[in-house]
């Protein structure tokens, strides 16, 4: 089963459409300003950090920090238990819940008839503007030390980093079913240390950490002239292409991760806004 990012779908408009972020399908820490992907196909592979690839080092402007305060009370439309969790389940695991036991419970929850639609919170985006990278990459061109690059592929620059620190879950259903849901979902992430979990009858479940994870990312990208790498004049506004939609059904497993097709959560015709990042 795949569930469609549509215009209805508030949350996700306002993240691919309005700002284009691209998602990342597992959340994580350790991602920065000045942070270098190259992409390969529906993957993001983290190739190096701008400030290292000059002599002396190459330091940036401190990055503007932006609560993004109206993000908190955007909610995802209602989605199928089947689709809905396959979206979710590398954004808890990125919060900290123990991969295993979600699996099985996530497993579980697609049997049922349960819907749920799910919100962040504690969002914050990190950002430069991309004429700041440029000017000081433009400054320091002679000191570049980039080394071999792949024509073919392309490189690309954060300029905008998305943090959060919840994530929220409402859950509907029949009222026994939706109970032993909410009490499982809660129980596997109680193994986290890092990881502040609560539900209620209702079958609202609030995950909350301290530390912040980075959910997605704005890329500006690069060019090369006469070998020296330069930032292009504005952002790709464009979500990165990771999966066309092949019609397969279920959850994709870890064996299959190396599948060009692996990877659709909740994307249009053309490709998930979901992005796969080693």
């Amino acid at each position: 089963m795949v569930c469609r990012r549509g215009v209805e779908d508030k949350l996700l408009k306002e993240l691919t459409v309005k700002w284009s972020v691209n998602l990342l399908r597992i959340p994580r820490e350790g991602i920065q300003v000045g942070d270098i992907f190259v992409a390969q196909k529906r993957i993001l592979n983290q190739w190096d950090r701008l400030s290292n690839l000059y002599k002396p080092k190459l330091v940036l402007p401190e990055p503007d920090k932006q609560s993004v305060v109206d993000m908190d009370k955007t909610e995802s439309q209602h989605y199928a238990a089947a689709a809905g969790f396959e979206a979710l389940q590398g954004f808890l695991q990125g919060l900290g819940v123990p991969p295993l036991p979600l699996r099985a419970t996530i497993s579980a929850a697609r049997q049922t008839t349960v819907s749920l639609s799910f919100s962040v919170g504690g969002v914050t985006r990190t950002a430069l503007l991309p004429g700041e990278i440029k000017r000081e990459m433009e400054r320091r061109a002679k000191g570049s030390c980039w080394g071999t690059v792949d024509p073919k592929r392309r490189y690309m620059v954060a300029q905008a980093v998305w943090t959060a620190t919840s994530l929220q879950i409402k859950l509907e259903g029949g009222r026994q079913v939706v109970g032993e849901l909410s009490a499982r979902l809660t129980g596997v992430a109680g193994a986290s240390g890092k990881l502040n979990v609560t539900h209620d009858l209702s079958g609202t479940i609030k995950y909350h950490r301290d530390d912040p994870i980075a959910f997605g990312i704005q890329v500006t990208g690069v060019q090369f002239r006469d070998g020296v790498p330069l930032l292009k004049d504005a952002p790709d506004l464009s979500p990165m292409q990771v999966r066309h939609d092949v019609g397969q059904e279920g959850a994709p497993t870890e064996e299959q991760e190396t599948d060009e097709h692996y990877g659709l959560l909740i994307g249009a015709k053309d490709g998930s806004p979901f992005v796969t990042l080693r």
